[in-house]
């Protein structure tokens, strides 16, 4: 029995373009201990990146049971539209930056001012919500 071993062409390459870092206004949110909720809202097609900077920070979003603990250099970020709850974990204070950028395909996320601080892993409370993006 003879069989007929015909080459399989190798696939095209994609043209792979450069990361596009984007320039993003960060805001510095202070959270204080013990101290109401704080709400921020991104319309839709922005993108809300958050990174803690000091303390520990509780986040929700609206519509989904997760909620998520992010330590000093975390990051989380969401596609909008979403409506993100934000307080200070414990007794201890808290700082979030935050920023907001329209979604951009092939765009790069700078670092956060708070750079200089080691990234720690992303939040390990179970899968990231729909909607949510990782940015650790």
């Amino acid at each position: 029995m003879n069989t007929l071993h015909t080459p399989t062409p190798p696939s095209p390459a994609l043209p792979t373009q450069p990361a596009v870092p984007l320039t993003l206004q960060w805001k510095r949110q202070p959270l204080p201990p013990l101290q109401a909720v704080q709400v921020l809202d991104f319309r839709a097609g922005e993108i809300a990146l958050l990174e803690v900077e000091q303390g520990r920070v509780w986040v929700t979003c609206d519509g989904l049971l997760e909620d998520y603990f992010l330590e000093a250099g975390q990051r989380l970020s969401f596609a909008g539209p979403v409506r993100l709850r934000v307080s200070a974990e414990g007794h201890r204070p808290a700082r979030l930056n935050w920023a907001q950028h329209r979604a951009v395909a092939g765009a790069a996320c700078p670092p956060a001012p708070a750079a200089s601080q080691p990234k720690a892993s992303a939040p390990t409370q179970g899968a990231l919500p729909r909607g949510a993006i990782s940015a650790a």
